[in-house]
């Protein structure tokens, strides 16, 4: 009888039964998976166990084998033994792997044949991968590392490993690259057997047939071996004429052997051929007629003790100078070579002098050093000296391969295995580029710049004056930032006539910085654009129509033919517009001007400031000689900002026009074309030149100082194609008038032509009038070499009656 208490369940153990249950069959699950995993193990462990059961068999066949035949073969069959019973060699390992197309081939040649030699411990993919990512360096390393990550080193099948490593290393069109290297291959002077190890190599991969194989290894053949074989019998095969070539090549240099003894052997030209060494290898490369080691008065051979000393201290072998190696010491070449008197010599001394030198900047991080760099196209890298290298601490890094620089001659100079990091190099002033050289010792030119830096800059180089004319379109939009190229130019049947009458005949060599048509060219787009920024909600002005007398209707249509024609305007739609007047010049002649006065009060000012005249008053205490430059069509040499040509347009009763080039009368136009100038002449500012503007101020403390500083700014605007107006310029003078005054050996005056009376000292009203008189900032009056600062325009006046009260008659400067 089963007694019942007639009470419910309690509702919370049949939760806590369920949470058991559940927690049980978690448990069973993680079993189960353990379970699992040991059954995988085991089969693995089954597996192997299997092969080493079936490696031990073969090992036991092969000892018994070995033991039967050893009494039948006591001494003979040894090494053959031996060898079958070698045991796999797992510690092997490829040769690195850089990332080279060219020995990716040869590379994984390398890997299969280990894994062929040690099959046992390659046996898995993973083992294989691990083997290949153990030999991978540099780059190669790198894309081995951003693929595991990507790709679980443990899932990875090793096809498709070797797959990916094949498309990113592996040359795509390795046979027809090859076919187009076999097709140009030639001996030249090199041996046949040295010829037919790279004519082998091409072939291979090329894949062609071996009647092909025989045409071509013939067609590339020197003609001397062409003619030897043409005495023996026909080759059938690609084998048959390697080997005929061969013994020919042999037979020619045994016969030319004894018909000279002292005839050397011409030295193969390496890849990089590097410069100074051009005028010692003319020399070197003529014909010996002496023997090889001919007597020499006061000469004998070193001991050993001193050859190691002069290896140590990196001394010439020949003379023990420190200052050059053996292969330019000049007294073995002279030596070495007979005096003969119709031998074509230079002159050593004068060496340097003949090649072209640039003053180049290197910086890195904080440190500036200021060369002479040697431009040389014959050298195919960029080169800098060890030393260089060391005083500036630029970081290096390893070349994939050693590069062996040669002479002009084929000589061997040095062994390159480093080149530097990108660094910045200024070459003419404000040229800059981050270039990277190849490290080698050049302590005569510590930096060269070779043939890869002319491809890329391309510059236009006077080689009959040693000096850079001009840089690239490149240049113009990359390097040169406040450079300039002109796009389009006045068409001309007739070279430009360039008046230089003006001009002192030491600089007539730089006569395109005066011409006129390139200064009338439309520049480009560049960074110092002028741009027009208005304020946020401003109404665009609308200017009215001026009326225009007859002459000036004349000059109206003139000057917008012109205009129209150099591309300075174009026809506009803007909404906006100003007047177009024209003022009358000192000479009665009519100059436009473009009333923008509304839209200067819309426009945000440019902080950029104009320099202070004041400011070259000490720099120029010492100076006694002067010259001033005035540049040709300033402001039209600066674009407008793109997009903002619509806000400079103008009307006229010839229709409606906008500006492509800074016109005059812009607010902002001083600042951008000082901003413009400064750049260009940034490193000779306050050290011998003044800017303001489009006038240049040249100072010097001596005419042999002046002239290279004169040369200086006028290669500097020509490489930066701003062009100078030749007739207001004024050259080597010891009295100069420059802004308003007069500039002088050791004194400053005010310039007399600048200065008009008021009559009876009454100055004119309002203050505003009388500070546009003086065509300056209203906030600033230059009087007599004092600069004042006023705070507000309404008191102008009345300072200055303060300070000149008494005087019956005052003279202030006028416009200039």
């Amino acid at each position: 009888m089963t007694e019942r208490t007639g009470q419910n369940p309690d509702p919370a153990d049949s939760d806590g039964l369920r949470f058991a249950v559940s927690q049980q069959g978690i448990f069973l699950g993680r079993q189960a998976d353990a379970l699992s995993q040991i059954a995988s193990a085991q089969q693995e462990l089954f597996r192997r166990l299997d092969g080493m059961s079936q490696t031990l068999s073969e090992i036991t066949s092969q000892a018994s084998v070995s033991a039967l035949t050893v009494p039948a073969a006591t001494s003979g069959n040894n090494t053959s033994s031996a060898a079958v019973t070698t045991p796999e060699n797992f510690r092997l390992q490829p040769e690195p792997f850089y990332g080279n197309t060219e020995a990716c081939g040869g590379f994984l040649l390398q890997c299969q044949l280990l894994f062929q030699q040690a099959p046992r411990y390659y046996y898995s993919d993973h083992s294989k991968i691990t083997l290949v990512i153990n030999s991978l360096r540099s780059k190669a390393l790198q894309w081995a590392q951003a693929f595991l990550a990507a790709n679980p080193i443990s899932h990875l099948p090793f096809e498709r490993f070797i797959n990916e490593f094949k498309l990113v290393f592996d040359q795509p069109r390795k046979q027809d690259e090859a076919a187009r290297k076999l097709l140009s291959l030639r001996q030249r002077n090199r041996s046949v057997s040295e010829h037919i190890i790279d004519f082998r190599i091409l072939a291979v991969e090329a894949g062609w047939s071996d009647p092909a194989l025989r045409g071509v290894f013939y067609q590339s053949l020197n003609e001397s071996i062409k003619d030897h074989l043409c005495t023996q019998p026909e080759a059938n095969s690609f084998e048959e004429l390697a080997a005929a070539a061969l013994r020919s090549d042999i037979r020619l240099q045994e016969r030319n052997g004894s018909r000279s003894h002292g005839t050397r052997k011409t030295p193969t030209p390496n890849l990089l051929v590097t410069p100074m060494d051009c005028a010692t290898a003319l020399r070197s490369e003529t014909p010996r007629t002496t023997p090889e080691e001919p007597m020499r008065i006061g000469h004998s051979k070193i001991t050993a003790e001193e050859r190691l000393r002069r290896r140590n201290e990196g001394a010439c072998f020949y003379c023990g100078e420190t200052d050059h190696q053996i292969n330019l010491c000049s007294r073995r070449l002279d030596s070495r070579t007979p005096p003969l008197r119709d031998r074509p010599r230079g002159d050593r001394s004068a060496s340097l002098n003949d090649f072209l030198f640039v003053p180049v900047k290197l910086c890195h991080e904080s440190r500036i050093l200021d060369f002479q760099a040697l431009v040389d196209s014959g050298a195919e890298q960029s080169l800098i000296d060890q030393s260089i290298v060391d005083r500036l601490a630029l970081p290096t890094e390893q070349l994939p391969s050693p590069v062996h620089a040669a002479g002009l001659g084929g000589q061997h100079l040095s062994v390159i295995s480093h080149r530097t990091k990108p660094v910045l190099l200024i070459t003419s002033g404000n040229h800059r580029e981050f270039i990277q050289f190849f490290v080698t010792r050049t302590p005569q030119t510590p930096v060269v710049l070779g043939f890869s830096w002319f491809r890329l800059h391309n510059p236009h180089l006077d080689w009959s004056r040693c000096n850079i004319m001009g840089w690239s379109d490149f240049c113009m939009g990359h390097c040169l930032q406040s450079a300039l190229s002109s796009v389009s130019t006045p068409s001309s049947g007739e070279p430009e006539t360039i008046d230089l009458s003006n001009i002192p005949d030491c600089y007539h060599d730089l006569k395109l910085v005066f011409s006129k048509s390139k200064a009338s060219s439309l520049p480009p787009h560049r960074p110092y654009d002028c741009a027009i920024n208005l304020l946020e909600g401003a109404t665009l002005p609308k200017g009215r129509l001026f009326n225009l007398s007859g002459p000036e209707k004349k000059a109206m249509e003139l000057y917008l033919q012109e205009a129209l024609a150099r591309g300075h305007i174009r026809p506009s739609s803007s909404p906006a517009g100003a007047g177009f007047f024209f003022v009358e010049k000192k000479d009665k002649s009519l100059r436009p001007c473009i009333d923008f006065r509304e839209l200067n009060q819309i426009t945000i000012k440019d902080k950029y400031s104009l320099p202070l005249i004041s400011s070259v008053f000490d720099s120029i205490q010492e100076a006694r000689i002067f010259s001033k430059l005035d540049l040709r069509n300033a402001y039209h040499l600066v674009r407008m900002r793109e997009g903002d040509e619509w806000k400079t347009a103008f009307n006229t009763p010839l229709g409606h026009f906008e500006y492509q080039v800074m016109p005059f009368g812009l607010t902002n136009a001083p600042a951008t074309f000082q901003r413009l100038v400064n750049d260009v002449l940034r490193d000779f500012l306050n050290q011998f030149v003044f800017v303001y503007l489009d006038d240049i101020l040249i100072y010097s403390k001596d005419p042999k100082n002046h002239q290279n500083h004169v040369r200086l700014v006028l290669q500097r605007l020509a490489e930066n194609q701003l062009f100078v107006k030749a007739e207001k310029c004024q050259f080597h003078s010891t009295s100069i008038p420059f802004l308003w005054y007069i500039f002088e050996a050791g004194s400053i005056r005010p310039d007399p032509a600048k200065i008009t009376p008021f009559p009876n000292g009454n100055l004119p009203r309002p203050a505003k009038s009388f500070s546009n008189s003086l065509a300056l900032p209203i906030s600033t009056v230059v009087l007599l070499g004092i600069t004042v600062q006023l705070p507000r325009p309404s008191l102008v006046s009345h300072l200055l009656q303060n300070h000149f009260s008494g005087i019956p008659q005052l003279k202030l400067l006028s416009a200039p």
